[in-house]
């Protein structure tokens, strides 16, 4: 996707963020919003607030008083990526809203799988899962000259679409720092009438998600990492035109109806995939911090999250560090390794220092690792609470780490 004409928050704009997240303090630097990011004050007052209320009437009551605000949390969802309210359905994850659109889609022995090398380490397990299972192939595409995924080869690909089942796709990757062109892939895979899935748990909060212009058919997310939402929480996008062609794979009495003694019905829409337990609190918290984004504008947080990370690199290659991202353009995540000190080290180093930061391993991303032959990466990620002067001290930090373990 384009980048939009946005300009990044203002050190002043960036300040009033800050002052109304609890984690963004002076003796915190928090460079791990792609594992999980920082709440504003409004999400943690929701969810208490809710809890509280389920502690005082009980758990049934309490659900019963929040039943709009309830309804509103996928209307936020919905006008956040340009999607109906009835094509959102609410998840304890990512990675269960993605296995409820993977696995409810139609899959014959021989048939193929299309994926890229990029893809997250959960879904790999499903493909193996439903190659192990179902019979099917796993079709990888490679990447193109810039990392990202060769549109050229999956339109070669899908020249033969008898036997295509799936196109999936990580939108922004656990590692490497690359955006896929998932707009591109979404073109080709409307063209050829294939299911398209977007892993987009890394890119909703941090860019411009619209799901009409990708042409998606299924989407998920989660509530913890870019849009500073409570863990525990996440959303599947359902188009509702794809829901004639798919089943879920394991409804429950509230995503079907039991309509008589030996049958069901479906419920409308994306509910479908839903069950009926849930944390009602967590489910209000991620509509708060949806809501929060929106406040501020997406696009101005991409702007700003495109700006921190461009920086970063910068800095962490002029003190000798080498970057492994990728891409065209490249998201709020940021990977780099040195020789000279492993990543498990420079990553103790920062949190020693009061700096939050993650290391990538195999499990996450092995086809992308063995690909380029990775080793483990520092994975530092920013968003729009990030200050110049936070990344001066994270890299700073990082060069001490580095000059005490080399010779002289």
């Amino acid at each position: 996707m384009t980048v939009p004409l946005a300009v990044p928050l203002t050190e002043n704009e960036i300040a009033d963020v800050r002052s109304s997240a609890p984690g963004c303090t002076d003796t915190l630097i928090h460079l791990n919003h792609c594992g999980s990011s920082l709440p504003d004050q409004r999400v943690l007052d929701v969810q208490v607030g809710h809890l509280q209320l389920e502690a005082t009437i009980g758990g049934y009551e309490a659900a019963k008083v929040m039943v709009d605000a309830d309804a509103n949390v996928a209307s936020s969802i919905a006008r956040m990526i340009e999607a109906e309210s009835s094509e959102i359905a609410r998840f304890g994850s990512a990675a269960e809203a993605w296995n409820a659109a993977f696995w409810s889609i139609p899959m014959e022995r021989g048939q193929r799988i299309i994926v890229h090398d990029h893809e997250y380490g959960a879904n790999a397990i499903a493909f193996i899962h439903a190659a192990k299972t179902r019979g099917i192939v796993i079709d990888r595409v490679p990447s193109d000259e810039d990392g990202q995924v060769s549109v050229d080869a999956l339109a070669q690909r899908l020249k033969q679409v008898d036997d295509v089942a799936l196109i999936s796709l990580t939108h922004v990757p656990t590692n490497g720092g690359l955006v896929n062109p998932a707009v591109e892939v979404g073109r080709l895979a409307n063209a050829a009438r294939v299911p398209y899935l977007l892993d987009a748990c890394q890119s909703v909060g941090q860019r411009i998600v619209d799901v009409d212009e990708i042409g998606c058919d299924f989407l998920s997310a989660t509530g913890r990492k870019f849009l500073r939402g409570p863990r525990g929480t996440g959303f599947l996008y359902a188009r509702t035109a794809i829901l004639d062609r798919v089943t879920p794979s394991q409804p429950d009495h509230h995503g079907a109806d039991w309509s008589s003694t030996d049958d069901y019905t479906f419920a409308d829409g994306a509910q479908r995939f839903e069950y009926w337990e849930y944390s009602h609190a967590g489910w209000l918290g991620l509509g708060a911090a949806v809501d929060v984004a929106l406040e501020i504008g997406v696009d101005r947080i991409q702007a700003t999250i495109t700006e921190r990370a461009a920086q970063l690199r910068v800095m962490l290659a002029d003190i000798g560090m080498t970057i492994y991202d990728e891409g065209i353009e490249q998201s709020g995540i940021v990977t780099t390794a040195t020789p000279s000190v492993s990543s498990a080290n420079l990553q103790a180093a920062l949190g020693r220092a009061g700096v939050n930061a993650s290391v990538t391993f195999v499990g996450s991303s092995r086809y992308d690792v063995e690909r380029r032959n990775l080793p483990p990466l520092l994975r530092l990620s920013v968003h729009c609470t990030t200050t110049i002067t936070e990344l001066e001290r994270a890299v700073e930090v990082l060069e001490q780490a580095t000059e005490v373990s080399t010779p002289h």
